[in-house]
């Protein structure tokens, strides 16, 4: 099995927690302990940072069911791999999907060591406020009450375990328009 294989397995495992199918905590097995995701110039280390950004979505309550529609995974010439495709859910008893989401992983020895995300790929979970920086901001500062009173994932059995809203911004103008 090629190295673009492999990565493309692992992605395609990552896709199963990010659908509801597979728990979070299987995640250990997929992502580095010191994953760096990037959102739109936003910046958040840490596998525990990663699956309590996944729960709380799952928890969010925009969408009930919230489930990942996988439409490809594209292997590119760096052996990273894009996921295309799109969110479905319930909301007020009906159906809604979102409009298309793209990320794209870089893997090392295995592990999915860091990801480009964007904040569009969390407007149907989160709502049509997240496209904008001060919303993505309004969001994570729920995401800093939501930690206060819903039990954290450990995924490294450390304790304690890094809040949720332990963010960093990689750059200064990541509060502009």
């Amino acid at each position: 099995m090629t190295e673009a294989e492999r990565n493309r397995s692992v992605v395609a495992r990552l896709m199963t927690i990010l659908s509801g199918d597979t728990p979070i905590e299987a995640g250990i097995e997929l992502m580095a302990p010191n994953v760096i995701a990037h959102v739109d110039g936003w910046r958040f280390e840490g596998i525990n940072v990663w699956a309590n950004w996944i729960q709380y979505l799952r928890t969010r309550g925009c969408v009930a069911e919230p489930t990942l529609l996988l439409d490809e995974l594209l292997v590119e010439q760096d052996a990273s791999i894009t996921a295309r495709g799109r969110w479905k859910g319930l909301r007020d008893g009906g159906p809604v999907i979102s409009h298309p989401c793209t990320a794209t992983y870089r893997l090392t020895g295995g592990r999915i060591a860091e990801i480009w995300s964007t904040r569009r790929n969390y407007v149907l979970l989160c709502g049509a406020h997240v496209e904008y920086r001060w919303g993505f901001l309004a969001e994570l500062l729920r995401v800093k009450q939501w930690k206060r009173s819903a039990p954290q994932l450990d995924l490294l059995g450390r304790a304690p375990v890094r809040p949720a809203s332990s963010l960093t911004l990689a750059s200064a103008d990541s509060l502009g328009a």
